[in-house]
């Protein structure tokens, strides 16, 4: 049996009817079993979203931080459900996110996801951050697999805005050492292989639009025992649909842009 997953930056989140219509249409169009928003400002926003998706259940990050992570689930889709927040991806900072996890079991076996946004930034200390946030990663993936015997065979997916935007390291004289982003992403890849994991691959480049341009910032890992829906017929077809305003053309960018995200969501089934 397969079940999708969908994961989404919703820049800033307060609610508004207005808005979380358009947020809501863009759910329903992907039709996901579960669902996570980053970027939630306002706890009533939870309340908003039960209303909008009646047949899910919602829970929500809460801490210090300003913005939280809600995540949904299709009531009728899973045995069980289990959510946990998990405050060690915070790395000791109360203004960052911790992780969102939830673990749910389909035909007796379970499925591990954490929805994670980690540190934005070009400075060292949001470069460290996220360094040792994605290790906490592999830390989970490694104690998983101790729960089951050590087979590395735990299913653990890991979606979100992970900010991958690279380094500027300052130097004595005045001049920056620039490690750029797809460098940033390539050891994230390394990371996620020696850690028994895949950085899965998305049909779209970019999932970030702005003023600087575009980025490549959100991303889904998965474990390698994972399979996943290819789209495309080519064995190589990436498993990450991007859906947002990559869709879309001028003037119906601009606008999804203003007034809905600056981030795509991400889109996958768990084969």
């Amino acid at each position: 049996m397969k079940f999708s997953v969908l994961s989404w930056n919703i820049e800033h989140f307060k609610g508004g009817a207005a808005r979380l219509k358009k947020v809501a249409g863009h759910i329903r169009k992907q039709k996901p079993d579960v669902f996570a928003l980053l970027e939630i400002e306002n706890v009533n926003v939870r309340t908003l979203m039960e209303k909008e998706f009646a047949g899910y259940d919602f829970a929500l990050t809460d801490g210090p931080e300003v913005q939280e992570i809600l995540v949904g689930w299709r009531r009728t889709a899973f045995q069980q459900a289990v959510f946990s927040q998990k405050r060690e991806f915070d790395v000791g900072n109360d203004k960052l996110r911790p992780g969102a996890l939830l673990s749910v079991k389909l035909a007796d076996l379970w499925y591990n996801l954490l929805f994670l946004h980690t540190d934005s930034g070009t400075d060292a200390p949001a470069f460290g951050n996220r360094v040792e946030m994605f290790g906490k990663t592999w830390n989970l993936k490694a104690a998983l697999d101790r729960n089951l015997g050590g087979a590395g065979t735990a299913r653990l997916l890991v979606m979100g805005d992970l900010n991958t935007m690279g380094l500027m390291f300052p130097r004595p004289a005045k001049k920056f050492l620039r490690v750029d982003a797809p460098t940033e992403i390539a050891a994230l890849s390394e990371a996620a292989k020696e850690a028994g994991m895949q950085l899965l691959a998305k049909d779209r480049p970019a999932t970030w639009k702005g003023s600087a341009g575009e980025s490549n910032l959100d991303h889904a890992i998965a474990s390698a025992s994972l399979a996943f829906t290819r789209f495309g017929s080519a064995a190589d077809a990436p498993q990450v649909q991007v859906r947002g305003w990559p869709d879309l053309a001028d003037p119906a960018q601009a606008t999804f842009l203003a007034e809905v995200s600056d981030h795509a969501s991400l889109y996958l089934e768990i084969a």
